[in-house]
């Protein structure tokens, strides 16, 4: 199986971009407020800067996986090891565009994707997807007084969607055939945030998602099929049937607390929860009809990360910190489309005062899911599925280019 592990959705539930400077994993996205990510992580806080400001970031993605099951209480077993490599830009821009208002702008492009290698025993049920989101975020924000800021921003999203699996053919002497759904589509949501300084070294902040509700539109093609069970596809209209393809994105909030100490030490405390138990990965209908009925039952996501950052020389800041959820999904509900389970992470990270209106920021952290373990429906004349992950490690990365004094 290779696995192409693209985590950011799940990572960035609750905002669509990572805090800036020295904040390891998903620390400081709520309060921290100390480069222009603030337009993804908390818009509010952009009335802090007096001057246009940008950031550019790339994460890269190494994930290792080791995936271990069988087919059937007798079947033969399955080990798979991959590993994989995911390059993600973003970029942040904010600028006070005249007495008490100021203009944010972020790009980011997030998803989930498997590829799973031939051979796969759960190939009827799925073989490969992926799922691109690619995301434009613009935001207003405006003083209430001189400590309470507040925030709206629009999300603007592409959404594609592609899918493969096997399809048993029931002609004799045929290899199983292929179908693959493809459709895209695109939507809007909002959100509110708020930024609320006790004094210069401590404030609190909070952002607030909506639910977002992409409907893609597409077609379903069939490929490697026998005469026999290409008549019996064609009488019941899923030829070249077009394709409806509904999905959600949850609502999420995150509020977090930012206070920095006397010696220039600082910490971060933020809490996120993802209304992920009315997630959907996908309900398709073919020609007005439900083909895939997406039953699965997700626990709500509950996260807590935490920072603590201090000056190590006059350019020098470094940082160390993490964040853990909870499981997501019960055991007896997950499938093998979407293989969710704790999370926890750990990191460090740096920052350079390169020059006055320069920052050079990195983070390196190592992120571990649980083990997965999932049994699939019964497939006709195989049995089911199980398995679980017995390695599943990602290591990513990373490396920022603030602008503006």
């Amino acid at each position: 199986m290779h696995r192409k592990v693209l985590l950011i959705s799940t990572l960035l539930v609750a905002s669509p971009a990572l805090a800036g400077g020295p904040y390891p994993a998903i620390s400081g996205i709520s309060a921290a407020a100390d480069d222009a990510s603030v337009a993804g992580t908390n818009p509010a806080a952009m009335t802090r800067f007096d001057e246009r400001k940008m950031k550019f970031e790339v994460l890269g993605f190494y994930s290792d996986n080791t995936w271990e099951g069988q087919v059937g209480e007798d079947g033969r077993e399955f080990k798979s090891q991959d590993s994989n490599t995911t390059v993600v830009p973003s970029a942040n821009m904010i600028m006070p565009v005249r007495d008490n208002l100021w203009f944010g702008w972020t790009v980011l492009g997030s998803g989930y994707s498997d590829d799973y290698e031939d051979g796969w025993p759960g190939r009827y049920f799925i073989e490969e997807y992926d799922m691109l989101y690619i995301s434009a975020f613009p935001s207003l924000a405006m003083k209430v007084n001189e400590k309470f800021s507040v925030a709206a921003r629009l999300s603007i999203t592409y959404t594609s969607y592609e899918q493969i699996k096997a399809v048993p053919n029931l002609d004799p002497g045929y290899d199983d055939g292929t179908l693959t759904i493809d459709a895209d589509g695109w939507s809007v949501g909002w959100a509110l945030s708020g930024l609320y300084e006790f004094s210069d070294i401590t404030r609190v902040g909070f952002s607030y998602r909506s639910k977002i509700d992409p409907e893609l539109d597409g077609k379903a093609k069939f490929t490697g099929l026998g005469p026999i069970t290409e008549t019996i596809l064609d009488a019941a209209g899923l030829l070249n049937a077009g394709i409806d393809i509904s999905s959600a994105q949850p609502q999420s909030f995150v509020g977090g607390f930012y206070h920095q100490f006397d010696d220039g030490g600082a910490v971060t405390v933020d809490a996120v929860w993802s209304d992920f138990s009315n997630f959907k990965l996908s309900e398709i209908y073919v020609n007005g009809n439900q083909f895939i009925d997406s039953d699965v039952s997700y626990d709500d996501i509950f996260a807590v990360s935490a920072s603590y950052s201090r000056p190590v020389a006059e350019r020098w800041r470094v940082g160390v910190g993490g964040f853990i959820t909870n499981d997501m999904i019960e055991d007896d509900q997950r499938t093998l489309t979407l293989r969710l389970d704790r999370i926890w992470s750990i990191g460090a990270g740096v920052e350079w005062q390169w020059r006055d209106d320069r920052r050079v920021s990195a983070t390196l952290n190592y992120l571990k899911i649980g083990d997965a373990p999932v049994t699939s429906p019964e497939i006709g004349g195989i049995g089911s599925v199980t398995g679980r992950f017995t390695d599943r490690g990602t290591i990513y990365l990373r490396v920022g280019l603030a602008l503006g004094s």
